[in-house]
């Protein structure tokens, strides 16, 4: 043993019961080194528990834009539809042979037999 040694142990035991408990927990706890492999470990654990759950948040977010596009191409299809059949309605509305039926019919109007245009006459 080394002389230090032996010098804190005369004192170690010249100290009351109590004491000397209280002096080897503090040793004992002082003696205690970190291993630094641990240290690393529980590093790369945190880093990869870190990792992984960015890695799942941004598959979530991707998954979640997915079905929302989903949705909205969805609902653009049937619009489009809509949209189609109210241009065919609209044409069928627009039709001259439609409006001239309705003025004859429901509105009492004749068609007149000769066209009459006013303005001035050149020969040519």
């Amino acid at each position: 043993m080394l002389a230090r040694q032996l010098i804190e142990e005369e004192y170690f035991e010249e100290l009351p019961q109590e004491q000397q408990k209280i002096i080897r927990r503090k040793i004992v706890r002082r003696n205690v080194q970190k291993d630094p492999r641990r240290r690393k470990a529980v590093c790369f654990l945190v880093v990869g528990a870190l990792i992984y759950g960015l890695i799942l948040w941004f598959s979530s977010c991707l998954a979640s834009e997915v079905y929302e596009v989903g949705r909205i191409q969805a609902e653009a299809s049937a619009l489009e539809k809509s949209n189609e059949t109210l241009r065919v309605e609209n044409a069928k509305l627009k039709s001259h042979s439609r409006i001239k039926e309705i003025a004859v019919t429901q509105l009492g109007m004749t068609v007149p037999q000769e066209n009459y245009f006013a303005g001035n006459q050149t020969k040519h």
